[in-house]
């Protein structure tokens, strides 16, 4: 980890008025760079936990450095004061279980000030838009949502799925006293109460998973993600 801090630190510091999208080279050789970190590490005897976990370290100083990019160069951000957001890792990146090649689910989540009639406020625009542009731009694939506290609530309530995300919700970035509530009032109002409620779905979901996928652990070429045993049970 102080070889990859290091590394971001030499690395990713853009120069003033320089937006992230103008400097992807710089990105992709840090990413290839501890890339193939990961890789010695593992042939060394690294465990797949020990590498998804230094993965999701190595993503979470792409990204904060990204956003100080932005900030330090957008226009928006010279204007006005940057909205109350919090960047947020959320389902196995949530976990700090990120394989390499894995999709990264985001989440910003704002005050309820920056989006104005379901259209974000320029600041929080050029936060949203850089850091999506800029990822896109690198090859990743990006699960991301622009979401209130209120809004956290209403989803999780709303689909088994996305609860288990949000659950998992880790904060990479910004306020961490709105990321406080957010947790505070995901428990209060999402788990505490719900807990029998979500088993059952989770069980169901797995039952139909399974059918889906053979419902066996013994077949022959079997889904080591989805089916029966896999990475998801």
């Amino acid at each position: 980890m102080e070889k990859i801090e290091a590394n971001a630190r030499a690395r990713l510091t853009l120069p003033p008025g320089v937006l992230p999208r103008q400097e992807l080279g710089r990105y992709k050789y840090f990413l290839k760079v501890e890339s193939h970190r990961l890789k010695i590490l593992h042939r060394a005897g690294g465990s797949g936990r020990e590498i998804c976990r230094a993965r999701s370290a190595i993503l979470d100083l792409l990204l904060q450095n990204i956003l100080q990019g932005i900030k330090n160069g957008s226009p928006e951000m010279a204007r006005v004061a940057p909205p109350a957001f919090a960047l947020i890792a959320i389902g196995g990146y949530g976990r700090a279980e990120l394989n390499p090649y894995s999709d990264i689910d985001i989440m910003f989540l704002h005050d309820g000030e920056g989006v104005v009639r379901g259209k974000a406020r320029p600041a929080l625009a050029a936060l949203v838009d850089g850091l999506l542009y800029t990822l896109w731009d690198l090859g990743f694939k990006v699960g991301h949502s622009v979401r209130s506290v209120e809004d956290c609530v209403s989803v999780a309530n709303g689909d088994m799925q996305s609860k288990t995300s949000l659950i998992e919700a880790r904060l990479i970035l910004g306020d961490a006293v709105l990321f406080g509530a957010f947790e505070k009032t995901l428990l209060a109002k999402c788990v505490r109460g719900h807990e029998n409620e979500y088993i059952q779905a989770r069980l169901l979901d797995q039952e139909a998973r399974r059918t889906k996928y053979g419902n066996s652990a013994c077949m022959q070429e079997p889904n080591i993600k989805n089916g029966c045993g896999g990475l998801r049970d």
